[in-house]
């Protein structure tokens, strides 16, 4: 369509839905698209979506911006009432700036004005110079550079015998061509007598060229979606925003979250929770507003699959009666994950937190961080689960569905118990996910195949501790046999021959060879002979490290059977690894 049938069209039929963001171009970039129909080049397609008449009321409509103000929230809300509906879903920016160019305006502050006056903001209309010649352009410019003299300006620029300035929106006062001929008669019979005709000569090109643009052209191709399933549209306008700035569901989540609670409490509320999750809670880690979004909908025990069909006005509302309970619940299951040595490096999966925040939310939001018996066996139980769930990747694909069956588990456990029932869950997942959390001989296999630099190495170390790592402290992967001891060198002095040597040093960075020591610890272990240093360990250091007792094992030359016996010490606990925990343990 041409664009003055766009202009006829937008808020008249075409609206914005609250899933778009907030008008962002700047005053250059809305030159640049000016210029490049004024060029005939293509701004590429729009995508619309039809709404069906019944359907009207069940999404928030708003108006297409023209006089665009610097800073200020966009907040144009209409009612649907008899009025057809087509929603924009890609091409905002571009027909907002085709709005604000050709009827609008853009306010700016001024250089140094104040924010809180409004003598600081004014409103700048776009402005083409006519003499501009478009073919006289350097060598060195760019193809995309302002051929045809575009500005904004607060007041009309003033025209002499080398510029003359005309308003863009004059044009929409002249669409047939007598208007035109008048105006440009009028026009010319104005400017200076130093103007020379071929100035005259592109002033005309210039004009018709803006007529043609906006009254003849078609530059404006676009596709209207019918279907009303709000799903495959989100799909279709998220794949038509990759180009620009990449959306995920909870970016457009924010959007509808935002006409409904207002901008300020999304800011200080959502958004806020999602930085205190990620730097204040004993870790760094990088949640995103997806985890608190699909956080929301399990805790307030509403449908989980996280799509925006689910988020109505009347569960938006069930989630804002929720929220402290929602905020409380995930504070604390990040807190506990901060407190079992994790961070952004090793929480592969931040779902895995969700069931966790579901259980707290069971416990009115209780936080788990005293020193009583149910505390420390519970944070006990939910460290076993959630380092199994991590390693294991119970949560690695379409994760709603676990979540589903752990919030069943969860709900239907502490109707009768306060304890977090992670062998049922265990038991659970197997049966009706077919994900093996606990440990048989293959699954313990797989953690014993894990290397020193993977991934989950970290992760599968952790699962051999317990609770009472100190949060706060440090930890690095230690080579308990240090690798100096291992070298090829040391080994031949020591006098080992060459096929066991081959034999030893494959094995080095297995996973029988490696455990977690704090880094002061670390450290001086580094400075000390490592038959001196485990002699000086007392009974506590080798039951929390697995390691074997006989000093016999710890000689250089006897590497492979030392890591033989403290595997057979790792499987053994792997095996109790999801067992009920007692609670006089």
């Amino acid at each position: 369509m041409t664009i003055a049938e766009a202009r006829r069209r937008v808020n008249h039929s075409l609206y914005l839905p609250a899933i778009q963001r907030p008008y962002v171009w700047k005053t250059d970039q809305i030159i640049g698209l000016f210029d490049s129909l004024m060029q005939g080049y293509p701004i590429s397609s729009f995508l619309f979506w039809a709404i069906d008449p019944q359907n009207r009321r069940q999404w928030s409509i708003y108006r297409f911006e023209e006089a665009y103000r610097q800073g200020e929230p966009w907040d144009q809300k209409v009612e649907p009432d008899g009025r057809d509906v087509i929603f924009v879903l890609d091409g905002q920016q571009r027909l907002t700036s085709l709005l604000i160019g050709l009827v609008g305006s853009y306010t700016l502050r001024e250089k140094h004005g104040r924010r809180d006056k409004s003598t600081s903001f004014r409103a700048h209309h776009l402005y083409l110079d006519l003499f501009k010649n478009p073919e006289e352009i350097g060598e060195d410019d760019e193809v995309t550079a302002n051929r045809y003299g575009l500005k904004f300006s607060d007041v009309r620029p003033r025209s002499d015998h080398k510029q003359l300035w005309v308003k863009i929106g004059d044009i929409l006062d002249l669409e047939d061509v007598e208007r035109l001929a008048a105006y440009r008669d009028t026009l010319f019979g104005e400017v200076s007598e130093r103007v020379r005709t071929d100035q005259l000569t592109i002033a005309e090109l210039n004009l018709n060229r803006l007529h043609e643009l906006v009254w003849i052209d078609e530059p404006i191709s676009y596709y209207t979606e019918r279907v009303q399933d709000i799903d495959r549209v989100l799909a279709i306008f998220i794949r038509a925003n990759e180009g620009g700035v990449k959306l995920s569901k909870a970016d457009l989540l924010m959007s509808v979250v935002t006409t409904t609670w207002g901008e300020s409490y999304v800011r200080d509320e959502i958004l806020g929770l999602v930085d205190r999750l990620n730097r204040g809670m004993g870790a760094v880690f990088n949640f995103d507003k997806d985890l608190v979004m699909r956080a929301c909908l399990v805790i307030s025990d509403l449908p989980n699959v996280y799509n925006v069909a689910n988020f109505t006005a009347h569960n938006m509302q069930i989630i804002r009666e929720n929220w402290k309970l929602i905020r409380s619940s995930l504070e604390g299951a990040v807190e506990l994950a901060a407190r079992f040595g994790l961070d952004a490096r090793q929480l592969s999966s931040m779902n895995t937190l969700i069931p966790i925040a579901y259980y707290i939310s069971r416990l009115n939001g209780y936080r788990l961080d005293g020193t009583s018996t149910f505390d420390a066996v519970t944070r006990e139980r939910i460290r076993r689960w959630l380092f199994s769930s991590l390693f294991n990747g119970a949560f690695g694909g379409n994760s709603d569905g676990a979540i589903a069956i752990c919030r069943e588990t969860i709900r239907e456990a502490t109707r009768s118990s306060r304890d977090f029932p992670f062998a049922r869950l265990a038991e659970e997942m197997r049966t009706r996910r077919g994900s093996h959390l606990s440990f048989d001989e293959e699954g313990s296999q797989k953690l014993l195949d894990m290397t020193y630099g993977q991934k989950h190495t970290t992760i599968a170390l952790g699962m051999l501790y317990d609770s009472r790592r100190s949060p706060s402290s440090r930890y690095h992967v230690d080579h308990i046999i240090p690798l100096a001891a291992v070298s090829e060198k040391a080994l031949r002095e020591r006098g080992v021959a060459s096929p066991l040597i081959k034999r030893i040093r494959s094995g080095i960075n297995r996973l029988g060879n490696l455990q977690l020591l704090i880094e002061r610890e670390n450290l001086g272990k580094s400075d000390s002979d490592l038959l001196s240093w485990l002699r000086t360990r007392d009974a506590t250091y080798f039951e929390q490290h697995l390691i074997p007792r006989d000093p016999e094992l710890w000689e250089p030359d006897r590497f492979l059977d030392f890591i033989e016996a403290r595997e057979d010490l790792i499987r053994n606990a792997l095996k109790r690894f999801l067992y009920v925990i007692d609670q006089a343990a």
